[in-house]
C-alpha cells in the first residue's frame, strides 16, 4: 500500500507539474535563430550559410533540391567540390555475418547531371568529398541559379523488412575555386552589378557630403527607394558621410556617391568617363549625371555616381537612377539626363491575365517529390482585389499517381490559399480547369508571388524514382482573373502606428511623402534612408520623387500636400517645436525626452540613458494627412525607433499613437482614448523586442505572464496531494476493520 501511495503521488505530482515545466521551457526558447549572412570572398561555402537546415530523406524514394546563384564575376578555375556530410540510419531484422545492410543509393545531381552515386549500406555519419566537372556548374533554369538534387533509392527496404533514414546536415558545403574578374559597368544592366542574387548577400555603401544640402539627401532617399524597389528589397544599404570613409568601408562593399559635382572630394580619385574641372562637369551643363566604374578599392566591386552640377541636376539623375531603366550616353558607363517627368502614369492592370501575358511558358513538373514555380503579377497601389478574384488553373496529369499523395498546392505571398486533388477524371482530360479563389486579404499592392507546389508520388512507392510518366503540367493559359476596386486610405482608417507603411505608400512614386530631417545628424539621415527604402519596395512606382528638407527650412512652405515623416533629434528640431502641441506626447522645452503621463505606469527615467519615441498625428497643415515622427534622445534611440517602425513583427505592438522604446522593449498607448478626468483607463502598454536583421525575433512575454499562475497551480497540487492521502488512509483502514 505504501508503494502504491507513493507512486501515485510522485505520478500526480510529475503530471501536475509537467504544464508548469512546460510553460517556463517555452518561455526560455522565444527567439528564432538566424544563419547569419554570408560572406562575399573566399572559395568554400557552406548550406547553413545558404540558410539551408538539415534535410531528412525516408525511403524507400525520396528527394531533396537546393537552388543558389553564384557571382557574375566569378571565372570557375575547376576542381569544384561538395564535401555532403550526411547519416544514415538502417532499421533491419536482416542483416549478413558481416553487418553489412543493402541499404540503397544516394545519387547527387548537379544541374541535373550525376555526379555522385555513394552506396548506402551501414548505419553511421559520413561525409564524402564529391567531384564536380566544370560542365555540370553550368546553370539550365531560366533565372540563372545552380540546381543540387540529392535522391534516396532504397528499393531493398521494399524487399525485406527495412527502414531508411538519411540526413543531409546543413554543415555540408561547397568549395568552387575562381578568380574573380571584373564587373560589368554597362548601366542597361542596372541594378546588376550591385544586386546578383547570389549566395552572398548584396551590399551598398551610399556616400554623401559632409554637409548636404537637403536636395543632395533628397536625391539619396531617391535611390534608396528605387535600389531596393528593382531589387524586391534584398539590398543591405548602408549610409557614410565623406568624412568617415575608410579603406575599410572604401573595399568593403559596393559604393554609391550621392553628391553635387563640387561636395564629394573623393570624386577627384575616381577615372569617370565625364571628368571633372575645378569642380564642375564641364559641358553637362544643367543635366543629371549616371556614371559607374570599377572600384579602385575592390576588384569585385563597382563606384555607382549619381551628380550635377548643381541640386536640381543632382535629384534629376536619382530619379531616372530610381526608374531602374538608364540609357547611356556616349560610353555604356555613362548617362546624362536632360529631364525627369514627374507626372504619375495611371498604371493598368488587365483584369484578365494568363500566365502567358505575363512572360510564362506551360511548364512541366517531373518526377517524384516536390517541385515549385514562382509567377509574379501587380496591383497598383491604391487599389485591391474584389472577392471575385480567382486563378483559374490549367493543368493535365498522368495516371501513374497516388492520388493520395500528390497534389497541387497554391500559395499566393506566403500564404496558401487553395489546393487541387488529382484524379484519374482529371487524367482523363487533356485541359482541366480549375478556379482557386483568391482572397483580398492575402493580396497587397505591387509585385505579389503566386507559387504553385507540385507533390508527385507514383502508385507503388517502391517504384524505381527514375520512371517516366509521372507529370503535371501547367498551361500557360491559366488565368488570373483580377477585378480592381479602389482602396481609398484616410486618417480615419489609420488606427495605429502598426498600419504603417499606410498612408504613405498611397501615392506609387511617393511624391506625397515629405521627409523633414535634422540637420548634421548621420543616424537620422541613415534612419530616413531605410525608410525609404522600405517605402519604395512597398510602392514599386515606376519612378520615385520624395521631398526632403530640413527641419529648420519648413517654416513658410505649404506642407498641406504632404504626408510627413520626421527623423531626428527633438530638441534640435525646429520643426518639433512647431507641432509640439499637437503631438501625442509632447516636449519640454529644450528636453529631448516625451511626457510619459499618459502611460499606464510612469516611472522615474534617468534622461542619459537612450531611448526612442514613435508618435503619430494628423497633419496641423491637413488633417486628411499624416505626420509620423521617428525620434530619439540619442544615436541609439533614433536607431531603436526607426527599427520598431520598420520591423513588420515589432511594428505588430505599436498598437497606438504613442511608442516608447527602449532596447527590446515597446511600450505603446493609445492618447486618443483617454478622457481628461481619469473616467478611462488607457491600454496596458504592450511589451515585445524590436528584432534585428534576419529571421523576426519572437515576442518577449514578461516572466509575470508565465510564473504568475505558478503560486494557484502549487496549491490545487497540495491539495490534491492531501485528499488523496485521506482517501488511502480511509481505505487502508476500512480494510483492517
Amino acid at each position: 500500500m505504501k508503494k502504491i501511495f507513493l507512486s501515485l503521488s510522485i505520478f500526480l505530482v510529475v503530471a501536475l507539474l509537467m504544464p508548469v515545466s512546460v510553460g517556463l521551457a517555452r518561455s526560455n526558447d522565444l527567439n528564432t535563430h538566424d544563419a547569419g549572412v554570408l560572406r562575399a570572398e573566399g572559395d568554400t561555402f557552406s548550406f547553413a550559410e545558404l540558410k539551408e537546415e538539415d534535410h531528412r530523406l525516408f525511403g524507400p524514394f525520396a528527394t531533396e533540391t537546393l537552388f543558389f546563384g553564384l557571382p557574375a564575376n566569378w571565372k570557375l578555375t575547376g576542381g569544384a567540390q561538395l564535401e555532403l556530410d550526411y547519416s544514415v540510419s538502417i532499421q533491419t531484422a536482416v542483416s549478413s555475418a558481416e553487418n553489412q545492410l543493402s541499404g540503397g543509393t544516394l545519387s547527387v545531381l548537379m544541374n541535373d547531371q550525376v555526379v555522385a552515386v555513394l552506396p548506402l549500406e551501414q548505419s553511421g555519419r559520413f561525409t564524402q568529398f564529391i567531384q564536380i566537372p566544370l560542365t555540370a556548374l553550368s546553370a539550365l533554369r531560366r533565372d540563372g541559379r545552380q540546381e543540387l538534387s540529392i535522391i534516396l533509392s532504397s528499393s531493398e527496404s521494399c524487399v525485406i523488412d527495412a527502414k531508411m533514414d538519411v540526413i543531409i546536415h546543413s554543415s555540408s558545403r561547397f568549395i568552387i575555386p575562381h578568380e574573380v574578374t571584373a564587373p560589368n559597368t554597362d548601366l542597361k544592366l542596372f541594378p546588376r552589378p550591385l544586386y546578383q542574387d547570389t549566395i552572398f548577400t548584396d551590399s551598398a555603401l551610399i556616400v554623401v557630403p559632409d554637409e548636404p544640402t537637403s536636395s543632395e539627401l533628397q536625391a539619396a532617399l531617391t535611390v534608396s527607394a528605387g535600389l531596393q524597389a528593382r531589387t524586391g528589397g534584398a539590398m543591405a544599404i548602408s549610409v557614410m558621410n565623406h568624412d568617415g570613409l575608410n579603406d575599410t568601408l572604401l573595399a568593403g562593399s559596393h559604393l554609391i556617391l550621392v553628391g553635387n559635382a563640387a561636395s564629394l572630394p573623393i570624386f577627384y580619385q575616381l577615372a569617370t568617363p565625364l571628368a571633372l574641372v575645378n569642380g564642375v562637369y564641364e559641358g553637362a551643363g544643367d543635366a543629371g549625371i549616371l556614371q559607374m566604374i570599377p572600384s579602385p578599392w575592390s576588384p569585385e566591386r563597382v563606384v555607382l555616381i549619381i551628380s550635377g552640377n548643381d541640386d536640381q541636376a543632382t535629384v534629376k539623375a536619382a530619379q531616372a537612377l530610381s526608374t531602374g531603366v538608364i540609357r547611356p550616353n556616349t560610353a555604356s558607363n555613362l548617362a546624362l539626363i536632360d529631364s525627369v517627368n514627374n507626372r504619375v502614369y495611371a498604371e493598368q492592370s488587365a483584369v484578365n491575365q494568363t500566365l502567358e501575358n505575363l512572360g510564362y511558358e506551360s511548364t512541366t513538373f517531373e518526377g517524384r517529390g516536390e517541385s515549385n514555380e514562382t509567377f509574379q503579377f501587380f496591383i497598383p497601389t491604391g487599389q485591391t482585389v474584389t472577392a471575385e478574384a480567382y486563378f483559374e488553373v490549367s493543368l493535365s496529369n498522368s495516371t501513374l499517381l497516388n492520388y493520395a499523395r500528390s497534389g497541387v498546392f497554391i500559395i499566393l505571398n506566403e500564404k496558401p490559399i487553395g489546393s487541387i486533388r488529382l484524379s484519374d477524371e482529371t487524367a482523363n482530360k487533356a485541359n482541366n480547369r480549375i478556379q482557386i479563389a483568391i482572397p483580398p486579404s492575402a493580396v497587397r499592392s505591387g509585385v505579389n508571388f503566386l507559387d504553385v507546389v507540385v507533390a508527385l508520388e507514383p502508385l507503388d512507392e517502391c517504384a524505381d524514382p527514375n520512371q517516366t510518366g509521372l507529370f503535371v503540367t501547367l498551361w500557360a493559359d491559366s488565368r488570373l482573373y483580377l477585378p480592381l476596386a479602389p482602396s481609398p486610405v484616410s486618417t480615419v482608417d489609420i488606427p495605429d502606428l502598426s498600419t504603417y507603411p499606410l498612408p504613405f505608400v498611397q501615392s506609387p512614386d511617393l511624391g506625397k511623402v515629405a521627409f523633414v530631417l535634422e540637420r548634421n545628424n548621420l543616424d537620422a539621415w541613415s534612419s530616413a534612408i531605410k525608410v525609404a527604402g522600405q517605402l519604395g519596395t512597398v510602392a514599386d512606382g515606376v519612378i520615385f520623387t520624395p521631398i526632403v528638407m530640413f527641419a529648420d527650412e519648413t517654416a513658410g512652405k505649404d506642407l498641406s500636400t504632404y504626408d510627413i515623416m520626421v527623423v531626428g533629434t527633438p530638441s534640435k528640431m525646429d520643426f518639433i517645436n512647431e507641432i509640439n502641441p499637437n503631438l501625442p506626447a509632447p516636449f519640454a522645452p529644450g528636453s529631448d525626452m516625451a511626457s510619459e503621463e499618459e502611460l499606464q505606469v510612469v516611472y522615474q527615467i534617468d534622461p542619459n540613458q537612450p531611448v526612442g519615441y514613435l508618435e503619430l498625428l494628423p497633419s496641423p497643415f491637413n488633417p486628411e494627412n499624416l505626420i509620423v515622427a521617428v525620434v530619439g534622445n540619442s544615436s541609439q534611440g533614433l536607431t531603436w525607433s526607426a527599427d520598431a517602425l520598420l520591423d513588420e513583427v515589432a511594428r505588430q505592438a505599436l498598437i497606438g499613437n504613442f511608442a516608447v522604446i527602449r532596447d527590446d522593449q515597446i511600450l505603446s498607448v493609445d492618447t486618443r482614448l483617454l478622457v481628461s478626468q481619469g473616467e478611462v483607463s488607457p491600454p496596458s502598454p504592450v511589451n515585445t523586442p524590436i528584432a534585428s536583421n534576419g529571421p523576426a525575433a519572437a515576442v518577449n512575454v514578461p516572466p509575470l505572464a508565465i510564473t504568475a499562475w505558478v503560486p494557484m497551480a502549487i496549491m490545487i497540487i497540495i491539495g490534491l496531494i492531501i485528499a488523496v492521502v485521506v482517501i488511502l488512509f480511509i481505505s487502508n483502514k476500512r480494510k483492517r476493520d
